[in-house]
Formats: structure tokens, sequence, C-alpha cells
């Protein structure tokens, strides 16, 4: 009985001392796990990491440039933007079937709006609310964020006095979030 203890407790301390080292120490699988992790919402992104994401992630399709000349008068605000993103990534796996675009998870799409607001102008309070809730759908994780103020939302509040260099502003619109 003792022996069985002690095989189960020395697996146990095994496996934990090994996925620390995945995690610790600096390489590959520990950057993928960690990296999947931030994905799927079990540990949050940081500010400059929403940053890199929202370049890495919109300019598989878009040029830095469309993205940072973006304005009230063209469209939605981001938190819609996004929404249609994750929409548009699903049509057109769908269609092309040799494509396959990476889907956004709710996690990155989240960070990806905050980021985009924080850098280019949170257009949110321009629209009436139930408008944005109508775009939305059933998006949970973006209706959650709108319903989330802009002080609490921790990518865009840390970014709050960061705006992206070049980045189109029209009127002061987005920025009294």
């Amino acid at each position: 009985m003792r022996k069985g203890w002690i095989i189960t407790v020395a697996l146990f301390v095994a496996v934990l001392v090994t996925a620390a080292l995945v995690v610790l120490v600096p390489n590959s699988l520990g950057k993928a796990f960690i990296k999947e992790a931030k994905a799927m919402g079990y540990i949050a992104y940081t500010p400059d990491e929403a940053i890199k994401l929202a370049y890495e992630r919109c300019s598989t399709c878009h040029s830095e440039e469309k993205m940072l000349k973006y304005c009230t008068r063209c469209g939605p605000p981001f938190i819609v933007v996004a929404h249609f993103m994750k929409k548009y990534t699903e049509i057109t796996n769908a269609q092309n079937k040799d494509l396959n675009l990476k889907q956004f998870s709710d996690a990155e799409i989240v960070a990806i709006a905050q980021a985009w607001n924080a850098l280019i102008g949170n257009w949110e309070s321009d629209w009436p609310e139930k408008d944005l809730r109508k775009l939305l759908d059933k998006d949970k994780a973006l209706i959650d964020l709108l319903a989330t103020p802009v002080t609490k939302r921790p990518i865009e509040a840390a970014l709050k006095d960061k705006r992206a260099p070049g980045a189109y502003k029209r009127y002061g619109l987005g920025t009294d979030g």
C-alpha cells in the first residue's frame, strides 16, 4: 500500500516538474503552450501583446495604413468590426477550402478590439448601444466587452494615453470613451 502511494506521488511530482520546465524555461514548446493558453483566455494578454496581436492578425488581410486610417465616417466602432472579421474569416474559410485563415478566438478578438480602440479611437459612445448589440448578434465575448466600462477594460485602460503613429483623427471623436 505504501509503495503505491510513493509511486503515485513520484508520478505527480514528475508531471509537475515537467510542466514547470515547459512553461518556465524558455523554449519553443513553452512559448506555443503559453500562446495557446492566451488565445483560449486562460492567461490575459498584456497591452503590448495585444498591440502585437492586433497588427499580426489584422495585417494578414489589411495593410497597416488601411487599419490606421480607419475612421467613424468609414464604418462602425472596432468592437463591431472585430465581430465581422470573425464572420468574414468563417465565410472565407467555407468558400475557399485551400485558404484556411486562422479563426479568431474570443480572447484574441477582445484583446484586438481593445488594442485598436486604444490606438485609434473608441467610437462606441458615438453609437446607440442597442444598435451595437444588434450588430454584435450573439457574440458573447464582444457583448460582454461592450458592457464593460472603458476604464475597466484592462488593455484599453492601460493604453489610454497611447496612440498609433499615423492614425486618422477626426473631430476629436473616440477620445472621450
